[in-house]
């Protein structure tokens, strides 16, 4: 083939989305704080039958480092909420992970620091296709407290806890296996053992272990990670998006500076 001649596209979309809500009239329809405004949209769809995972978000981060070579890389990932309360919204992760690693840069180990630690910029976007509604968010990062990611980790199912001590999340695997190891032994080093099942990587639809009781009272709770915990972003920005007919959409952005405990700007903005 010619060096000249296009290569067929991989993927090409051909279908043309209308989007035909309601909008948001007036600024004067939102809410004073976007936090309360986020609240009001969040419960409309946690309600909607067709609005799948509402907390699910895309998390952006920045890398700026020696592997780098100091140039601003962006990275971008899925990640799940938890919490919204008056400074910010709360989600739990590993944060010797990537965007560990990114979130808070100036710490020599990001699980270093214990207690609240400011980190770094941050962005999050929520999609509510279903709604067609969007939320754009863009603040700065900070660990919650302990006792608050500890009140959260023995929340969890005790599968979940075992998986936060055993995945060396953002490392290199080589195969499935080292996972599975590296559970298994986190479950022999705490005497946890799966209800039913020799070992927590023998539950789910693909599970070939063998099958067996437990010997002894299941432990219910594991001790924190010191390499995990809760962020909350801190917003100075967030945007609320509706789609409209012909592409016209409803955009309102608030805005206060950094840090400020003040009164919200919010103005319209072109779609």
């Amino acid at each position: 083939m010619s060096s000249t001649t296009a290569a067929a596209p991989l993927a090409k979309v051909l279908n043309h989305e209308s989007y035909l809500t309601e909008g948001i009239p007036n600024a004067a329809s939102l809410s004073d704080s976007p936090l309360h405004q986020f609240g009001a949209w969040f419960a409309d769809a946690t309600a909607h039958a067709d609005v799948i995972e509402p907390e699910a978000f895309a998390l952006s981060t920045v890398s700026v480092d020696a592997s780098s070579a100091g140039r601003a890389i962006p990275s971008t990932r899925v990640v799940l909420l938890k919490e919204v309360d008056e400074r910010g919204f709360i989600f739990f992760t590993n944060y010797d992970s990537r965007k560990g690693r990114e979130l808070f840069p100036a710490a020599a180990s990001p699980s270093s620091e214990p207690e609240s630690p400011q980190g770094a910029y941050a962005s999050m976007a929520f999609y509510w296709r279903a709604q067609h509604r969007s939320i754009r968010v863009v603040g700065r990062a900070e660990k919650i407290s302990q006792a608050e990611t500890e009140a959260y980790y023995h929340s969890r199912p005790i599968g979940s806890q075992v998986g936060a001590w055993a995945s060396k999340q953002s490392t290199v695997l080589q195969g499935r296996e080292e996972l599975e190891d590296a559970v298994k032994a986190i479950e022999q080093q705490f005497g946890v053992q799966a209800d039913g099942v020799k070992s927590f990587v023998d539950v789910g639809p693909d599970a070939k272990g063998e099958k067996g009781a437990t010997a002894a009272k299941p432990v219910e709770k594991l001790p924190v990670p010191p390499f995990w915990g809760g962020v909350r972003i801190v917003p100075f920005e967030v945007e609320f998006w509706m789609g409209r007919d012909s592409r016209l959409h409803d955009r309102f952005r608030y805005t206060r500076a950094e840090g400020s405990d003040g009164a919200w700007e919010v103005v319209r903005l072109s779609p």
